[in-house]
């Protein structure tokens, strides 16, 4: 019987990057991970007040967040650094940032981590996370090991923000686990997370479930405004027929939900109850949020069928 070699993973040393290089592969990276409206790379310039990248992205409720990273690619993170880039960062906003996210490029201490926190909490600050290197590159290998594969094996990432954030749009996953976790990406979002009775904008609602059977049947996922949030692959190009056929039956429950959305406001089934016909007020009847709810149900259990053939942690359902 042949030998089988297995190909050993080494762990990374962040530590033998330059300030600049950590800061283009957090840049790059945080394109993979979430669905931004914006995210803009101030380190670049200098003079960022701590705040090396900001980026605006849709909490829980579909409402605009703001999320600062600071980059610390230091040999030994101290709590008296974390806590002047939060003073740093807090003090050169209107109002606390929804979430500061510290990476690191070395070990942090778990005491370490709860100082950093409970400043940022006494500051106003209701989310607060200090990835570790070891932390930094599991997101790192789950959400972007494309990006990873392109830093470590020689090619350099672009030095302007434009360029990055182009060069990721394009990047084919470098597995199927990748290439899945993208496509959960798209379902981790208000229109699939929160009751339909809870629902805030109607319209945002209806487009965000179009956007979605577009992204699965294009690979093409573009936001309210048109513009080219990531590529992500197709259902129909997974090479797994499990997948292939669970996705295809995703975007046929995705399209009932649709028109029977759709159909609702056609019938007054749901109506306004705002002075403007976009307002947050809504009602729906009973019988149509359940049929709307059960339908979208499906379509989450049909995503979690082939995210668990590609080993990708499942949808809350």
């Amino acid at each position: 019987m042949p030998l089988r070699f297995q190909k050993k993973v080494f762990p990374i040393h962040f530590l033998n990057l330059s300030g600049d290089e950590f800061e283009r592969l957090v840049f790059a990276s945080l394109f993979r991970m979430h669905a931004w409206h914006t995210l803009d790379w101030f380190g670049q310039t200098g003079g960022d007040d701590g705040k090396d990248i900001i980026g605006v992205r849709d909490n829980w409720y579909g409402d605009p967040e703001t999320v600062v990273f600071a980059c610390a690619n230091w040999k030994a993170f101290t709590s008296t650094k974390g806590i002047s880039d939060i003073d740093k960062i807090v003090a050169s906003l209107a109002h606390p940032p929804a979430e500061i996210v510290i990476v690191v490029g070395s070990n942090v201490s778990a005491e370490t981590k709860e100082k950093c926190i409970a400043h940022a909490k006494s500051k106003g600050v209701d989310a607060v996370q200090i990835w570790a290197g070891t932390e930094f590159e599991e997101q790192l290998r789950f959400h972007a090991d494309s990006v990873l594969r392109r830093f470590f094996e020689g090619e350099e990432l672009p030095r302007e923000s434009g360029a990055i954030r182009e060069l990721v749009a394009e990047l084919d996953p470098s597995d199927d686990k990748e290439a899945g976790a993208l496509v959960a990406r798209l379902f981790i979002r208000p229109a699939f997370m929160t009751p339909i009775w809870g629902e805030s904008s109607l319209p945002a609602f209806s487009q965000a479930i179009g956007d979605t059977i577009n992204a699965l049947n294009t690979g093409i996922w573009r936001d309210r405004e048109g513009a080219l949030i990531s590529r992500i692959c197709p259902g129909h190009l997974f090479s797994n027929a499990t997948v292939k056929n669970s996705l295809s039956k995703t975007v046929k429950a995705l399209i009932q939900l649709r028109m029977d959305f759709d159909t609702g406001l056609q019938q007054g089934l749901i109506r306004s109850l705002s002075s403007e016909p976009d307002g947050p007020y809504f009602q729906i009847e009973p019988v149509l949020s359940r049929k709307l709810e059960s339908t979208r149900q499906k379509a989450l259990k049909l995503v979690n069928s082939a995210l668990r053939e590609l080993g990708v942690p499942l949808l809350d359902v």
